[in-house]
């Protein structure tokens, strides 16, 4: 299997500021789990806790805009603060429709990423990623890598619809458990899957391991947001 070998970066000041903005929004990210459990599965709250339940989203919004001095990105900014009060007035009494909102959207972004790269014209995501790990593209990867784009786009459909239909069905009790219990473990049993059945139908010199497909899954990202910020 290939070894990947970590290319050397400068560390300037976009560098240290975009780190800084990722640490920042995951442990936005985590406050937000945190509250999910506290308070996804009841009906009715007051407006504090329903501006809580807002404020970690609200956050994140403001530290992806913030960096960008553009008119639009500002007016966003200065925007978020009403729209959040008025947001958590208006849904004090349907907390839990934050949270299925939020984790409907999230998994309609990731599938809108996987099929939308199916589109004529365009690289299959699981292929740019597999380009980050291999120096030359087979016809067997290449085939291999658009099917599992497939494959994660119809995940992230699936799940999302199991996860509306159980909030519909069963409630926000039952719903609750299986957005922050079920969901997390479901993906990386994707993963596993996955690695199972490039194991059994790719030869060993188009093979990589995990950890080389999260790797290129950063040095991807990386690449998209140097590409946004040059002028």
């Amino acid at each position: 299997m290939p070894i990947h070998r970590r290319e050397p970066q400068q560390v300037g000041p976009r560098s240290s500021t975009r780190r800084w903005q990722s640490w920042a929004i995951g442990c936005m990210l985590v406050l937000n789990l945190v509250f999910a459990r506290l308070i996804g599965a009841q009906g009715e709250v007051t407006f504090a806790w329903s501006l809580l339940a807002l404020a970690p989203l609200a956050v994140i919004v403001l530290l992806l805009v913030a960096p960008f001095a553009t008119r639009p990105r500002q007016a966003l900014a200065v925007a978020i603060v009403p729209a959040t009060l008025l947001l958590a007035a208006l849904l004090q009494d349907h907390v839990a429709l934050i949270y299925l909102v939020q984790h409907l959207a999230v998994h309609a972004a990731l599938a809108a990423f996987f099929l939308g790269s199916l589109a004529q014209g365009r690289t299959p995501a699981c292929t740019r990623f597999a380009a980050q790990v291999h120096e030359t593209m087979s016809p067997a990867l290449l085939g291999y890598t658009r099917i599992i784009t497939w494959a994660w786009g119809l995940f992230f459909v699936a799940n999302g619809l199991v996860s509306a239909g159980l909030m519909l069905v069963a409630g926000a009790d039952v719903w609750v458990d299986y957005a922050l219990y079920i969901t997390f473990p479901l993906v990386i049993g994707m993963f596993m899957l996955e690695y199972l059945l490039r194991l059994a139908v790719l030869p060993r010199e188009d093979l990589s391991s995990p950890v080389s497909a999260i790797v290129a899954y950063r040095r991807h990202m990386r690449q998209l947001a140097e590409r946004q910020e040059r002028p």
